[in-house]
């Protein structure tokens, strides 16, 4: 009802609206505060465009998707700061939002790192190279096997996999309490090849549960339908283990935009985050990580300095780069 009145007041230029309608960002519902921004942009009232940026930093990702989407508007530049910040959102919904919004008002970024953050939340950057754990074949046959068989079994398997009663079953686990069943469920979930499938992992993103997080992430990861924009948020997480699984994903796509992402890992606080940033950084192989790395060789930990050393042979094999107990000599 309140969504509703926020929409039916926006039509009305009487000043007493148009404070009530301000007066609804302050709402305790998420909805209320979307809908009030997707009022702001249609009515265009004085104070709105200050107000669509300020919820940007909104507690709700709803409200922020909303806020950046209805910023979006041609030749709007004034927001283009603020929305460009949102493209490090840790939330995929916000910062495709802010990347659409950004290429509407034709904002151009200004740097190597605002490129890349711009292009992977448009989808613009290439697969994973493979899936590293997809899900395994149902039956694997042998030579000398009875195949017509083996075939009817395999596609037995399949349609108990694929049965609906049994995805709905494993759904509502996914969204009950018992975490066990829920991990239990993301897994067997994940099995099934089903663009529907995907979206449920997506979600569990913003679990407040890091074991649900983890699992989720490594789950998509082995799957063939995971982009890097699903993954760059989780390059923030809170939970180490989280992040190493982000990064272990994009470590396997080779492109100049994900160096420029991974790179504020080398100085995580956590080495085993730092060393496998370091590994993905030297299996993407591209020179604009020198640098980077370069000074990584100064990093504390002895096995991180070590795991640097190897990438940068990797990147630079016998170059202009010659190696001496940890220290870059110039060639």
């Amino acid at each position: 009802m309140r969504c509703k009145a926020v929409e039916n007041l926006s039509g009305s230029n009487h000043p007493s609206d148009t404070e009530l309608i301000f007066a609804s960002l302050q709402d305790k519902n998420p909805q209320v505060r979307s809908a009030v921004l997707r009022a702001l942009a249609k009515a265009n009232k004085p104070g709105s465009q200050e107000a669509r940026i300020g919820a940007l930093r909104d507690r709700s990702f709803r409200v922020r998707e909303a806020a950046a989407r209805a910023l979006g508007r041609p030749g709007e530049l004034s927001s283009a700061n603020a929305l460009a910040g949102c493209l490090r959102d840790p939330d995929a919904a916000v910062r495709s939002a802010a990347a659409g919004a950004l290429r509407t008002i034709g904002w151009k970024p200004a740097t190597q790192e605002e490129l890349a953050w711009f292009e992977i939340a448009l989808g613009n950057t290439p697969a994973a190279l493979s899936a590293v754990n997809g899900p395994a074949e149902a039956v694997n046959t042998e030579p000398g096997q009875d195949t017509a068989f083996h075939r009817r079994l395999a596609a037995a398997a399949l349609r108990e996999k694929n049965d609906p009663v049994r995805i709905n079953a494993l759904l509502a686990a996914l969204r009950g309490n018992d975490l066990l069943a829920r991990v239990s469920a993301v897994h067997d979930l994940g099995e099934i090849n089903d663009p529907r499938i995907t979206r449920e992992l997506l979600q569990l993103f913003r679990d407040p549960n890091v074991e649900v997080r983890l699992v989720a992430a490594q789950t998509l990861a082995g799957r063939d339908d995971a982009q890097p924009a699903h993954f760059v948020g989780l390059l923030q997480d809170t939970s180490h283990e989280v992040r190493l699984a982000a990064v272990q994903f994009l470590g396997r796509i080779r492109h100049q935009q994900i160096v420029e992402v991974l790179v504020p890992l080398l100085s995580d606080e956590n080495v085993l985050v730092r060393q496998t940033t370091a590994r993905a950084l030297g299996l993407i192989g591209h020179v604009s990580a020198i640098d980077a790395l370069l000074v990584s060789l100064g990093d504390e930990d002895e096995h991180m300095r070590y795991t640097v050393e190897q990438a940068l042979e990797q990147i630079d094999p016998g170059g202009c780069i010659r190696w001496g107990r940890g220290t870059r000599v110039a060639g």
